[in-house]
This record gives C-alpha cells, structure tokens and sequence, in this order.
C-alpha cells in the first residue's frame, strides 16, 4: 500500500511566544482536521499521513491549498515517503519535482558529512545514488545509507503519531420520542453523569458544554453553556441545563439528545482540614451567567476608537489588552456627540465648548492626536451628524475650569469639502 504523506515546513509567523515544541503541538492538533495520523519533526515542521484522506477534500492540490490557508507561508509538498515530503517542503519544491534534483542536504546530514560530500564533488541526490552502496558505506557509514534508503522508501521511518483527542461526548437515541421537560431532564442527567465519570478519571473540567436536541421533524436544536472555571459535579451541571430547558421546544418529541464538551485540567482537591468548606463562587457565577447573559470587552485590532474592541460571552479566557500609547477616557460613548466649540485658530484645541446645552470653558488641553479613518471598510453614510464621513479625526484631551475632562475630536480639515465639525468622544 503506497503512503502518501505531506510535509509542512511552518513559518516562524505561526510559531508564537510560547515553547517552540508546545506551539508546534498545538498547530498538529489542528492539522487532525484533515487526518488522524499527524506527527511532529521538529523544530518546525509536521508530517501529515494523508493516505485515503485527499478525496475529503477535493484532491490533493484543494487539501494543500486549505493547509496552506490555515498556515500562511507554510511550504507544503507531497511525496511518497515521511522522507521525501519533508525534503521536498524544506527546499520549497513541488510534488511533481524529481528527488534526484534535491541538494545532498536534504537528506538531514551534518555539517561534517556534508562538507565531506562538497569537497568530493557530490552536491546531488542523484550523484550520490550514482554510486555504489558499498561505496556509500566504507566512505561515509551506515547512517547516510540509511537516510538514503528512507527517501526512496526502501526502508520504514518510525513516526510517533499524535494520539487523537479525546471526544468528550455522550448521546443517547430514542424510539419512543421525549416530549416533556421531565424525561428531557432525566436523559440529560443520565448523559452528564456518565460524561462527568469520565472528567473525573481524566482530572478534567468542562469549560464549555454544547447540548443538542434531534427532533422527530429532523430539526436540530443546538444551546450551549459556559462556565466561570472548569467543573465536573453533575449536579451543579444539571441544574444549569434545567436552566436551559426553558427555552427548548421539543416539537413534536425530541429522539435524539448530545451532549459535547471542550475541557481543561482539573486535579482531584482535598477538603479543608477541620470540615471548612470554601465557597465556590464559579457556580454561582455560573448561574448569573445563564440567566444575564453576562458579556466583557476584548480588543480589537483598530485604531477607530469605537471598534476597537468587541463583546464576548464572560465565561472565555480574559483577553489580554495592549498597551495604550495615549490616555484613553474611562467612558467612551457608542457613537460620538456633537458640540460646538470656539477656537482662537483652525488647528488649536477649543477654549469653550457647549454640549448637551452647558457651557465649558477649557482651562488645559493636550493633544492632537490624529486617527485617519479605515479606507478599507465600507464607505460611511453621507448623513449631517456622521462623525466617519471625514477622513481625518484630531483627538484633544480637555479639562474645564471646574476639573472636569473630555475627549473630543476634529472631524475634518480646515480648507476641506466641508467645514470641521466637532464631536465629544468620551469623559476621563
């Protein structure tokens, strides 16, 4: 049977802060969409058996064009042995390329060896398969033969494949469809109960769990339930999908429930010497959560100050916030408010403002800091009271005679189309 494998070598733009062998791991995990036998050749390549797995995808060519839109800048190539793809990707050669024409390099030598090989001549594949195995081995060792052997498949190359992850998933069928939320309630909790014996003997949590429910009209009723930190006690998991239950109609009866969870470590705790028992603000966390749909801010990357960050359910990982080159206001507004303003000239900041019909006269202000408008993005509306209809914004930080402290902008400039407009953006 002919193996077919596909070797990327992978860019160091996907490789990130993190320990080079935990970031390629995880980028091998990814690579198990497209099959399951994906090994690691370190320090920055995979090795993917892709044996009876193209046609998934179109072909050979599609699969390579959807791990390379994965892995921008990854070299990608297909040869028939582990060996010979890791060469060919190395060298940024395509499958259709002879072996032969490879350098005597890609065969993994050391430098001595290779060294030894340029002063005789021998920079090729196929000048070094010109000569004789015995030649190879008196001259060289058993080493460059074996790796020679390897690229053209003579001899097997032992792989360490990753191991699949684990599928954290419970289901159950029914011939006799659920219509009430009561046997609903009792399937779910026969599938968490199993679900969470497993988490248990994995030293495991969920941190999310997907529920789905398959109707007899073949309509497929997915929800899903985050959690503040990870959590494996059924009974607490339960009562949060009683919770959900509310809001799923079972039609005509429900002949199909899954439960799917994604899990993070979670040892085994000891109880609290003397029978103290810690309060486990998670599940009460939990319950708000599903109840007020609780969301936090995570950044964006945008200069824009209105989109420069976004809402995302409470119960993910805290994002991580760049550092502000400038002072930003502690309340921004969703959409940035007219004024009018007196300025002594066109590019000074105001000395009096008037919003929201109070007066302000400026006793300080710094600034401009200048933001230029997204041109890539859809153009804006042409409306009177649009603050994206100018190119340019020009931010002051402002404070009033009474300490009170403003960000607003210049929308526009002096000379232009239209005469600058000022907005307010934000109070400090």
């Amino acid at each position: 049977m002919l193996s077919i494998w596909l070797a990327a070598g992978l860019p160091a733009s996907n490789l990130s802060d993190a320990p080079a062998e935990q970031t390629l791991a995880r980028l091998a995990l990814r690579c198990q969409a497209f099959t399951p036998l994906v090994a690691l050749d370190p320090p920055d390549g995979l090795l993917l058996d892709i044996t009876g797995c193209a046609h998934l995808f179109g072909g050979e060519a599609q699969l390579c064009a959807r791990i390379g839109a994965m892995l921008p800048g990854a070299l990608v190539a297909i040869g028939a042995t582990a060996a010979a793809a890791r060469a060919l990707a190395r060298h940024g050669m395509t499958a259709g390329a002879r072996l032969d024409d490879l350098p005597v390099t890609a065969l993994g030598l050391d430098a001595p060896v290779a060294r030894r090989l340029h002063r005789l001549g021998i920079r090729r594949i196929d000048a070094l398969a010109r000569l004789s195995r015995g030649e190879i081995r008196a001259g060289f060792g058993e080493d460059l033969l074996l790796r020679l052997d390897r690229l053209h498949g003579r001899v097997a190359e032992p792989l360490h494949f990753l191991p699949p992850p684990a599928a954290w998933r419970e289901a159950e069928s029914h011939h006799d469809p659920l219509l009430t939320a009561e046997q609903l309630r009792a399937a779910l909790t026969r599938l968490v109960i199993r679900l969470c014996d497993r988490l248990e003997a994995a030293e495991c949590g969920l941190t999310v769990l997907r529920v789905r429910f398959r109707r007899v009209d073949a309509r497929v009723i997915g929800e899903t339930i985050g959690f503040a930190a990870p959590a494996r006690d059924a009974p607490h998991i339960c009562r949060l999908l009683a919770e959900l239950l509310n809001r799923v109609d079972p039609g005509f009866g429900v002949e199909g429930l899954e439960i799917e969870g994604e899990v993070a470590s979670l040892p085994a705790g000891q109880p609290e010497l003397g029978g103290a028992v810690r309060p486990d603000h998670a599940r009460t966390f939990d319950l708000m959560a599903g109840r007020a749909r609780l969301s936090r801010l995570a950044p964006v990357a945008s200069h824009v100050p209105e989109r420069a960050m976004r809402r995302i359910p409470v119960t993910e990982p805290p994002p991580g916030w760049p550092p502000a080159g400038h002072p930003r206001p502690v309340r921004l507004f969703v959409r940035p408010e007219r004024i009018e303003v007196i300025a002594p000239v066109p590019d000074d900041p105001p000395r009096l403002m008037r919003w929201r019909g109070a007066s302000h006269r400026i006793a300080r202000a710094t600034g401009p800091e200048r933001i230029a408008r997204e041109w890539w993005r859809h153009e804006p509306r042409e409306a009177a009271g649009c603050a994206e209809a100018e190119m340019l914004r020009d931010y002051y930080a402002i404070e009033d005679e009474t300490g009170r402290r403003f960000w607003v902008f210049r929308a526009g400039l002096h000379g232009g189309a239209r005469p600058p407009r000022w907005f307010i953006h934000g109070v400090f």
